[in-house]
């Protein structure tokens, strides 16, 4: 008997070893949830200290609640103009809200909030504009102006450290991408020599790794301490059809890109450690052809649903006939409900998705997240609660 029970046990640890080996195991949810879709087997599992870095914009000034967890907050955002003076004046006449709300009280209770949970506070300077991205960093003198700019700013207010978001719509040819590397360089060089201790941190988009866009992502790595991989808006308020903000993973015949396979070429280039993954408290809702999922969205129907927004329509569950879904490759929910002839679908982020790209930040072993944004979930608890239970951020 002695002998069969060895042998049964033997097989079976054979059986278990091809497992470990072979075949990719569904993710248990740190929530103690399963799921049929499957994280890399070729990364292990850590657990290490992890970064909690939350973007709180100036519209959210007023409905922020800041959370323990928080590690570094960064004020969104002051916009450097082509010339590289910091906008004070908004487009059509008044202050820029901005720069207007750099200097309110609101933002010194908040960032005095923060410091009391010791978490480091940080200034976002920001370009969205192509044509303004082009002529800065094709100036040298624009991007001196740029960094007398800054140290103005860092002597007048309380941060921590910079963050650079500066995005530029579609592929950039070979000399705008070396101009942006060697004004990141300028940056990171000015810090390190005249302060002791100034953070510097930039913004990618999901595909800088993948596709010919202004980052040299590489290069770029070397440079600064954190690249923030903003793996968000996959799908937004203008996509044709209605789908999740932020998929883990690819969908056949429905969407493409994904978090898994973005992150897994950015892993090829910058060290796991280097990088903070990009995640949503918002999704987006549409009115749409159907309550089918991915249905048709109507032009100019889609707007922000932030997970505050989310708890509303839940609350009124009954009254609206709302229907609660989950989309397995996606690893997130989705709402759907009909008013008369008009149908809506609401994709967006709960607890149990924001632990899933939690347990696969650990599982990947970045450096942390990177919330956008701040206020948007509400006075509610429950996306920090994952945060907590997951990455067990502060002792």
């Amino acid at each position: 008997m002695k002998k069969v029970l060895n042998w049964v046990l033997a097989i079976f640890l054979v059986v278990l070893l091809g497992i470990w080996l072979f075949v990719d195991l569904p993710l248990l949810s740190p929530l103690g949830e399963g799921s049929f879709s499957q994280f890399l087997s070729t990364f292990p599992h850590f657990k290490t200290q992890k970064i909690v870095y939350g973007f709180l914009p100036y519209w959210n000034l007023d409905e922020v609640v800041i959370q323990p967890e928080l590690t570094h907050l960064a004020y969104f955002a002051l916009s450097i103009g082509e010339d590289g003076e910091i906008a004070t004046r908004a487009i059509g006449g008044g202050t820029e809200p901005g720069y207007y709300r750099l200097q309110s009280e609101e933002l010194l209770t908040v960032l005095n909030q923060a410091k009391g949970y010791e978490s480091e506070t940080q200034l976002v300077f920001t370009q969205f504009d192509n044509d303004t991205i082009e002529s800065f960093l094709n100036s040298e003198a624009a991007q001196q102006v740029f960094i007398d700019e800054l140290d103005a700013l860092l002597l007048a207010y309380p941060f921590g450290g910079i963050n650079i978001d500066i995005e530029y719509a579609g592929e950039a040819d070979v000399q705008l991408r070396e101009n942006y590397t060697s004004f990141i360089a300028l940056v990171s060089q000015h810090l390190d020599e005249t302060y002791e201790d100034i953070e510097l941190t930039i913004d990618m988009y999901a595909s800088a790794a993948s596709k010919q866009l202004l980052w040299e992502v590489e290069e770029l790595g070397s440079l600064v301490d954190y690249i923030i991989v903003m793996a968000y808006d996959f799908h937004r308020s203008s996509s044709p059809n209605a789908g999740p903000v932020a998929p883990l993973f690819e969908k056949e015949a429905s969407w493409d890109e994904s978090i898994n396979g973005y992150l897994r070429e950015f892993s090829k280039v910058v060290p796991t450690k280097k990088m903070l993954l990009g995640i949503p408290f918002y999704g987006y809702e549409w009115q749409t052809t159907s309550t089918e999922p991915e249905s048709f969205t109507f032009p100019r129907t889609g707007a922000i649903a932030s997970y505050g927004r989310v708890k509303e329509l839940l609350a009124n569950k009954e009254e609206l006939g709302i229907t609660e879904h989950w989309e397995e490759n996606a690893l997130a929910p989705y709402l759907s409900y009909s008013e008369g002839d008009e149908h809506y679908l609401v994709y967006y982020e709960n607890p149990l998705s924001v632990a899933y790209k939690l347990e696969y930040v650990n599982q990947l072993d970045l450096a942390g997240i990177a919330i956008w944004s701040l206020g948007y979930e509400g006075n509610s608890r429950d996306l920090w609660n994952s945060i907590d239970q997951v990455l067990k951020i502060k002792n």
